[in-house]
């Protein structure tokens, strides 16, 4: 059996332009000078930061009234509406399940936030299983995520493990967390180069 397990964000998604389109809707529609845009993208940390943070700072910055988990619920639904299916992703996905390979998506993130999002994108009928952190309590790189990944996509049937890849953009949860429950890997560079302090580098390098 082969099987490909994906990240999500910046991997099946294109996470940073979703999220600066959003940002310039935002900062438009509450008056905001369209220089804050960069302040957003800033203070995202290419999805990394807490969201609790950077809106408890977008409130003393620019004054907002409402409280901070009223801005957070209202970010949370204004950016999946910004979340739109990618038919060259989907089509993808599709020749890959054709071909015989069992697919699964495992994402650090707060739930159902993530699954709502991967929903919104078109992906949950795309793919054999679904792992999100929130839901499992354990994040990439723990081996737990993978190990489930892989259980909910085969039913425990046997792998053939020169064809079991995990795909993502993270060097760290996803490449050598990957790579330590035995599965072969692929890294989305998106522009950067490889830092020897992240371990071994990947088994492919892609672009895209």
């Amino acid at each position: 059996m082969k099987l490909a397990l994906f990240d999500l964000d910046n991997t099946l998604f294109d996470r940073a332009n979703v999220y600066r389109v959003w940002a310039n809707r935002y900062v438009e529609m509450v008056g905001l000078e369209q220089a804050e845009v960069e302040w957003f993208c800033e203070m995202d940390e290419d999805g990394f930061a807490d969201r609790r943070t950077v809106w408890t700072k977008a409130k003393e910055r620019f004054g907002l009234r409402e409280p901070v988990d009223e801005l957070l619920a209202s970010y949370r639904s204004a950016y999946l509406d910004v979340c739109k299916p990618d038919d060259t992703v989907l089509e993808t996905l599709q020749l890959l399940r054709e071909g015989g390979w069992r697919i699964g998506i495992v994402t650090n993130g707060a739930m159902p936030h993530q699954a709502e999002k991967a929903e919104r994108l078109g992906l949950l009928p795309a793919v054999d299983a679904f792992c999100g952190s929130g839901a499992l309590g354990v994040e990439k790189p723990d081996r737990r995520i993978f190990d489930e990944a892989i259980r909910r996509c085969t039913g425990g049937d046997p792998l053939n493990r020169e064809a079991c890849w995990m795909v993502g953009d993270a060097p760290i949860p996803d490449i050598l967390g990957g790579r330590a429950v035995g599965l072969r890997t692929i890294w989305l560079d998106r522009g950067r180069r490889w830092n020897p302090s992240d371990g071994d580098p990947p088994d492919v390098t892609v672009g895209s």
